[in-house]
């Protein structure tokens, strides 16, 4: 293979150091690869480890005063708990696996009862005539990982 006068003029200049030197900025420029990767990798680690320790309980509410704690990781079965607030007004909770709900409540608009179950932190079910929220909360104190709080990230 015969080269080129051009060729040999530029494979002149190459010194055998340089040919070190750009073998290794091409190496180099994979570091920052490896390094997100597995700077990734301990994170969805870390991640997994956190959620398979997280325990779910839903904290029923009135007026402000915690009336009960239902633990939700881990429940079997169906479970239900009657809540009186005075003056005859009544709101029926329905645990099911790991899902709470309103089943059954004397309030006018019924809207708490056409609820569907909840079961991820920070989701919640209020019954504004009688003034109950049943709340969703992990035992870490972070919101759902999808939640934004209502905020809208740009």
């Amino acid at each position: 293979m015969k080269l080129s006068p051009t060729v040999k003029r530029y494979l002149k200049m190459i010194r055998p150091f340089d040919i070190v030197i750009v073998t290794l900025l091409i190496i180099g420029s994979f570091i920052p690869l490896m390094v997100f990767t597995t700077s990734q990798h301990h994170q969805a680690v870390a991640q997994t480890t956190a959620k398979s320790h997280e325990v779910y309980t839903a904290v029923v509410s009135h007026n402000g005063h915690v009336l009960k704690r239902i633990r939700l990781t881990g429940h079997q079965g169906q479970t239900r708990y009657h809540f009186t607030m005075g003056h005859g007004a009544y709101n029926d909770t329905l645990v099911t696996d790991n899902r709470i709900q309103i089943s059954d409540a004397n309030c006018p608009d019924q809207i708490c009862v056409h609820h569907s179950a909840i079961s991820k932190p920070g989701q919640t079910i209020v019954c504004l005539p009688h003034k109950v929220l049943v709340e969703v909360k992990s035992s870490n104190g972070a919101t759902h990982s999808n939640s934004t709080g209502g905020l809208v990230k740009p």
